[in-house]
């Protein structure tokens, strides 16, 4: 066994940061010079509860399109024609348990399989000519790791949004332990406990590889106990500082006994795992949260949650809201869900079983009302266009992913990714209007997407009158914002043709002024009476107006 007790392993370390640090310097330009995202304030800002009338009551009525589209936005990736049609008309309930049932049955959603290298030697002893092959292969086996990430977010949808929401709560930085294997079984374990027990989750993420070496808990020992998981357990993973009153949750006094208690435990790398060595272990008796005792790591998870269980619970259910619903949460709302979880002996899927078919989740206020993160933008559009990427547009599009500040297993900080109002910027938007044209045009506009399939999944495109039905119709599609609230803006231009022979329909005359001026930018001049979805020129005004959809800032909410 190999564990992080000697210099040698200190100096790999140093090596590895050295080698990371050549590769930096020999990066192209437009990664070193990258300007800097000035993020916005993290937290709510002036941003306030929705007053949303309804609760945890399940939502009884059928889902319509919308509905469908937003339920899909929330657990997944996008929202696809196909996928919206499949659950327009259906029982709200019944759809959220196909969900969840879905993301839980690894037959039905098979899990990636391990990666030919997830064993392969750290040569922690190894030779210069050993180290440089290791970390040259090591930074491959990363990006592939992170490529099949989020191809399989694509592809699956609510397992991987969990998973990804537990990255963002468990967090650990591969920058900081740098192994491709230890990535590897943190996004496993990610996976395992996404909709699994509470309780047993924190229990197992203590003692993964990543996250011992990213806070330090390898080096956790009887004389040099050190305090960072500690102070990370409580402060991120479980109760938060403050209960939702405004009290302490704990003390410095508490984080101390805690690190002690957590003493012992050490990264093996033959074997990819940790281990618990005695000898480092602090067996003096610790007191904190009331109790006295010699305890160890069991009994850290076990007293957590006997004596901070609700605090717990309500803070991981606050997330919860912030993930699902709305940035800033209902008190109300999360102390119901925070009961129930505890009611139901801390199960992950039951909790979020109800909330996903409340009639709170489903109230009409919420319609655009989350920011995109780049990965919900770009693993998102793949599925609202029904184009799968193949794998080099997967690594271009995680390469845009974190140079737009969202690196799949390294977010900025312990904290997370901050979100909501930090994700866009004038200087992020650009890039996302950008990639967005580069997914509807290819590169140099030589490879136009075919949304003739989408809109032949819309049932106003067989309309006598989709020229003028089939816009509005796209824009509810790619839009989560009603149309009715879209800054469309009134185009002076009229309608191509001979309008005295094929007058505009009173039915059009007498609508909504937006849905004439989306007709107008749809059709492009192109008379709406010679409009064909099966004509040659119907892929190019598809791809010409999706393109005018997504360049709207709204087109960047959900």
């Amino acid at each position: 066994m190999l564990y992080t007790d000697d210099d040698k392993t200190q100096k790999f370390y140093n090596r590895v940061a050295q080698k990371k640090a050549d590769f930096i310097d020999a990066a192209p330009a437009f990664l070193k010079n990258k300007p800097s995202v000035q993020l916005a304030p993290s937290g709510n800002g002036t941003a306030k509860p929705l007053q949303i009338q309804a609760g945890l009551e399940p939502y009884d009525g059928a889902l319509s399109r919308i509905q469908a589209a937003h339920l899909l936005r929330r657990t997944g990736f996008g929202a696809s024609a196909l996928q919206i049609n499949a659950l327009t008309g259906a029982n709200a309930s019944d759809v959220v348990d196909n969900i969840v049932d879905a993301a839980l049955d690894t037959e039905t959603t098979p899990v990636p399989p391990e990666p030919v290298w997830a064993n392969e030697f750290v040569p922690i002893n190894g030779t210069q000519e050993e180290v440089d092959a290791f970390i040259q292969n090591n930074l491959m086996w990363l990006n592939e790791l992170q490529d099949e990430w989020l191809s399989t977010m694509i592809s699956v949808g609510f397992r991987e949004r969990m998973t990804l929401f537990w990255q963002n709560h468990f967090v650990t930085q591969y920058d900081d332990y740098f192994i491709a294997m230890h990535s590897y079984r943190y996004l496993r374990l990610l996976r395992e406990h996404a909709l699994g027990n509470l309780k047993d989750f924190v229990h197992a993420i203590g003692t993964d590889p990543a996250m011992l070496k990213y806070l330090d808990g390898d080096v956790n020992r009887n004389l040099e106990p050190n305090e960072n998981y500690g102070r990370e357990l409580l402060e991120l993973f479980t109760m938060s500082p403050k209960d939702k009153d405004g009290n302490d949750n704990y003390s410095q006094a508490d984080i101390e006994e805690i690190a002690r208690a957590l003493t012992g435990w050490v990264i093996d790398y033959l074997n990819h795992t940790t281990v618990f060595v005695p000898s480092r272990f602090d067996d003096g008796e610790k007191t904190f949260f009331g109790r006295t005792g010699s305890f160890g790591y069991d009994d850290v998870i076990d007293i957590i949650f006997e004596e901070r269980g609700a605090q717990t619970a309500y803070f991981v259910c606050e997330k919860l809201y912030r993930e699902f619903v709305y940035a800033v949460p209902d008190p109300d709302i999360v102390e119901q869900l925070a009961t129930e979880l505890i009611a139901n002996n801390y199960e992950i899927a039951s909790v979020v079983r109800i909330l996903l078919k409340s009639a709170h989740f489903f109230d009409a206020q919420l319609a655009g009302s989350h920011i995109k993160s780049p990965i919900d933008l770009l693993a998102g559009m793949p599925n609202e266009v029904m184009v799968l990427p193949n794998l080099e547009t997967v690594g271009f599009l995680k390469a845009v992913a974190s140079f737009l500040e969202q690196n799949l297993l390294n977010p900025p900080n312990v904290a997370g990714w901050p979100g909501y109002r930090s994700w866009v910027s004038t200087t992020s938007l650009p890039i996302r209007w950008l990639v967005t044209d580069f997914l509807l045009f290819g590169d140099n506009g030589g490879n136009i997407v075919d949304l003739v399939p989408v809109a032949k999944e819309l049932p106003e495109h067989d309309d006598p009158l989709a020229a003028f039905k089939l816009p509005v119709a796209l824009a509810e599609y790619f839009m989560a914002v009603p149309v009715e609230n879209l800054d469309i803006g009134n185009v002076s231009e009229d309608f191509g043709g001979d309008l005295i022979n094929f007058p505009i329909p009173e039915e059009i005359t007498n609508g909504p002024a937006y849905a004439e001026n989306l007709a107008k930018i749809f059709l492009a001049g192109v008379p709406w009476y010679e409009w064909d979805i099966e004509s040659e020129q119907a892929p190019i005004l598809l791809a010409l107006f999706a393109r005018f959809l997504t360049q709207m800032p709204e087109f960047h909410l959900s």
